[in-house]
């Protein structure tokens, strides 16, 4: 699951340039996207957590996640498929990374 939430990461981090946004959500979706993708795949890579607590990386995860689902509406985004990439993308990194909570809190991993 971290993985496919890395891949989301990085589909964040690109979705303002594939969709040519501006203003700040695109400064926004870089930020928020590279952290997902990077801690995504840290968590991937090190699903017993190695430096950092297992639960610590799906956790902020999913926080980032539901804030990229906000992010259109904060910002003031136009309903267009960049408002739209956000608002599944984030939905879909949120769900993903609850699956990793779940995983990491009954033993079964992620």
């Amino acid at each position: 699951m971290a993985g496919l939430a890395a891949v989301l990461g990085t589909w964040i981090f690109w979705s303002g340039v594939f969709f040519t946004g501006f203003g700040w959500i695109v400064t926004n979706n870089v930020l928020v996207g590279a952290v997902i993708a990077t801690l995504a795949a840290y968590t991937a890579a090190r699903p017993t957590g190695g430096r950092l607590p297992s639960l610590a990386g799906p956790v902020v995860i999913a926080i980032l996640g539901v804030w990229t689902v906000a992010a259109p509406f904060f910002f003031g985004v136009p309903r267009d498929i960049l408002f739209w990439s956000n608002v599944v993308a984030g939905a879909l990194v949120v769900v993903l990374a609850l699956v990793g909570v779940y995983g990491v809190v009954s033993g079964t991993g992620t």
